[in-house]
């Protein structure tokens, strides 16, 4: 297996089309087109692991600014993770999130945050991240917002700077809104 970076300074449309095939995987588009990647404005880069050449899990980064209740944060997250069916439970997205962490942890951020489903929490919580009582992502458009509590999704967290350890309590029970692009969310 081989561990690759996909960034968008050097994209590879065969890469992206393998990427775009194992999400299919986990969500299908029925026949959509979708590009790769989705909201390029967020994106930062993805780790792939390859097997004989085929993508067999990734993980996407992406970061934005982030006014929260009068402070500004720098604010990384995962996205599009996903380990194709005939590899999981074999500790490859567990490999690929600790790739990722470092990867956010060396860029400086103030805040990592991102949602998933109820049962992938303990998953992301030994990856470091932490569920967020009462936060609701809020990603899409201002005249759309997308809100990560009407999919019955969970905020995860990871407070890396000083500044947003001391304001922690300022994101329970809240929204986090994000300018994403419409139908977008982490």
């Amino acid at each position: 297996m081989v561990l690759m970076q996909y960034s968008r300074e050097h994209p590879d449309a065969q890469m992206a089309a393998q990427i775009l095939a194992l999400e299919e995987t986990a969500w299908p588009s029925d026949g959509e087109n979708a590009p790769f990647p989705s909201a390029p404005e967020t994106y930062v880069t993805s780790f792939v692991l390859l097997d004989e050449g085929r993508a067999i899990c990734h993980v996407g980064i992406r970061n934005s600014s982030l006014s929260h209740k009068g402070q500004t944060y720098l604010a990384y997250g995962l996205s599009e993770v996903v380990t194709h069916p005939q590899y999981q439970n074999q500790g490859l997205g567990s490999k690929m999130l600790k790739v990722a962490r470092q990867f956010i942890l060396d860029h400086r951020p103030d805040i990592s945050v991102f949602t998933c489903a109820p049962e992938r929490v303990s998953f992301y919580t030994h990856g470091g991240w932490q569920a967020v009582p009462g936060a609701c992502f809020v990603g899409g458009t201002a005249e759309k917002p997308f809100r990560s509590d009407t999919l019955g999704l969970i905020t995860m967290m990871m407070f890396c700077s000083a500044k947003a350890k001391q304001h922690k309590s300022a994101f329970e029970n809240t929204d986090i809104v994000f300018s994403l692009g419409e139908n977008q969310l982490w």
